[in-house]
């Protein structure tokens, strides 16, 4: 089994690439899934010699080329110089991986709402890009191109390259006092943007019944009149209109990963499952099947608290996709596990399991006593 850490640049630089080297070889990680591209965020950073607090707006960490078109990754206004390619440099014993976000972009969104998803009730979704739109396309595919062209990067993790609706994550201090569940949520972000509704009408889709039956059904769980757990799988036996334009996206989807796979050339793709929850990929048009046509493996974050429950997820997308390599991500840390012997008990399930690669989740975030664990665990596993 292959161990890797997920990181922030800043962490990475703050402490200084060769220290963070040598700690990570101590504890038996080999590898770093490094942020490139990302969305907003607040990072606590407990163990920086820097900073405690980082903030930044969804950005780009390197230096971007061209031929994106309308939309261009936004370079991190803190940012001196390259700091991927100083992270690759300065990492000369450790793999370096492109973690990479794709339509997760409310800086780019709220600059281009023309590419972002619109609701069934005609909202622009600010918080995310839609794949359905050339300019989306022309924009994921050039930031594919542009990491695999790097000196030093090893491979490409994609993350959130779908239809991102993903409520409590969408945006910062979002307010939802309506009980939506896992429908009503898939049918808040559901896209309706022109893009979409001319790909599922060129299919034969009766668009304007789907949008309708949409917009009416969210209000009908806001007012309690449809159950808040209904199944959004049997919901959509009984509807075929929307049944069929939840189709439409799932084959343009795979289409554009095919155009990033070319993008990639041979350089090998990952693409993060189990958003929004395992097994329910198609809610954010990603058919595993027909993907893994285009990547070479998959990896779930299986954020957990117990052995268990990282199984359930474990088994739950290996049923789906048995044809391709499965690698597995933990968070060893708050708000999922806080002891050690769950981890070890983790890690050496998972191995004993064939999963040829696990990461751990982040390395910047953790404490000091989060990375002993990790170290424990890669030990139980090596010894």
């Amino acid at each position: 089994m292959e161990f890797a850490t997920w990181a922030y640049p800043w962490d990475i630089l703050d402490e200084g690439p060769a220290e963070v080297e040598a700690r990570l070889r101590g504890i038996g990680i080999d590898e770093v899934n490094l942020a490139t591209n990302y969305h907003t965020v607040q990072a606590f950073t407990p163990h920086n010699p820097e900073r405690r607090t980082l903030f930044a707006r969804a950005s780009s960490y390197f230096e971007t080329g061209p031929d994106y078109g309308q939309l261009e990754p936004m370079p991190y206004e803190g940012m001196d110089g390259d700091w991927v390619a100083d992270v690759a440099d300065g990492l000369t014993d450790l793999t370096v991986t492109s973690w990479t976000v794709g339509c997760h972009n409310s800086r780019l969104g709220m600059d281009n709402p023309g590419c972002t998803l619109e609701s069934a009730h005609g909202d622009d979704l600010v918080f995310g890009l839609c794949p359905s739109n050339p300019e989306v396309q022309r924009y994921l595919t050039a930031l594919v191109s542009d990491l695999a062209s790097r000196d030093g990067l090893d491979r490409i993790e994609l993350e959130t390259f779908d239809y991102f609706y993903g409520t409590g994550f969408g945006w910062h201090h979002q307010k939802i006092h309506a009980r939506l569940g896992p429908l009503g949520e898939f049918f808040l972000g559901l896209c309706f943007c022109p893009h979409c509704r001319e790909n599922a009408t060129d299919a034969g889709v009766d668009v304007g019944r789907a949008r309708t039956t949409v917009a009416e059904t969210l209000d009908a769980i806001v007012a309690g009149d449809v159950a808040y757990d209904r199944s959004p799988e049997a919901w959509l036996t009984e509807h075929s209109a929307v049944a069929a334009y939840v189709d439409v996206r799932e084959q343009t989807l795979t289409s554009l990963y095919a155009e990033l796979a070319d993008a990639a050339g041979s350089t090998p793709l990952g693409y993060y499952v189990g958003a929004p929850e395992p097994g329910r990929e198609w809610m954010v048009g990603a058919d595993l099947a027909a993907l893994s046509t285009h990547v070479d493996y998959y990896c779930l974050p299986a954020y957990e608290s117990t052995t268990e429950a990282v199984l359930e997820a474990y088994r739950t997308v290996e049923s789906l996709v048995d044809d391709i390599p499965l690698h597995v991500g933990l968070l060893p840390g708050h708000p999922a596990i806080h002891d050690e012997a769950t981890v070890v008990d983790i890690v050496r399930t998972l191995e004993s399991r064939g999963v040829p690669r696990l990461s751990f989740y982040n390395y910047g975030l953790l404490p000091e006593q989060s990375l002993q664990w990790v170290g424990a665990a890669i030990d139980a596993v090596n010894t």
